[in-house]
């Protein structure tokens, strides 16, 4: 996946994958909208918060879409404490192993090809 397809929401995410991101991408990008708020000041600010905003809903949507639920459960987080509480456990819970409607297992592409052990040669005495 390019840099470019972290902002898509189509396809599936393992939580590894949801993990690493909130450890690894999350903390810059929300350094970087604090940045700007702070160096560029407020009409400028916008842009980062907004990307960012698209960043993490395609992340959770992408891992709603591991456990067979659709994106449109990201709005569960309108319910005050409830919402957010059910949607963290959601999606720290294990994905679905069958293939369903969003794509095939996550980290897998039907296009990869398998390669199996190669036969074992004799050795000559």
């Amino acid at each position: 996946m390019g840099w470019v397809d972290e902002f898509s929401t189509s396809g599936r995410l393992g939580r590894a994958g949801f993990w690493g991101r909130h450890l690894l991408a999350l903390p810059p990008a929300l350094f970087l909208c604090v940045s700007a708020t702070q160096v560029l000041g407020e009409p400028i600010d916008v842009l980062p918060a907004l990307l960012t905003t698209v960043f993490l809903v395609s992340v959770w949507g992408r891992r709603l879409h591991d456990r067979g639920r659709s994106a449109w459960w990201l709005l569960v987080v309108a319910l005050p404490v409830l919402g957010a509480l059910w949607l963290l456990l959601e999606c720290g819970l294990r994905g679905s192993v069958a293939a369903s409607r969003y794509g095939a297992l996550a980290g897998l592409r039907p296009d990869y090809v398998t390669v199996g052990a190669a036969p074992r040669m004799e050795r000559a005495p």
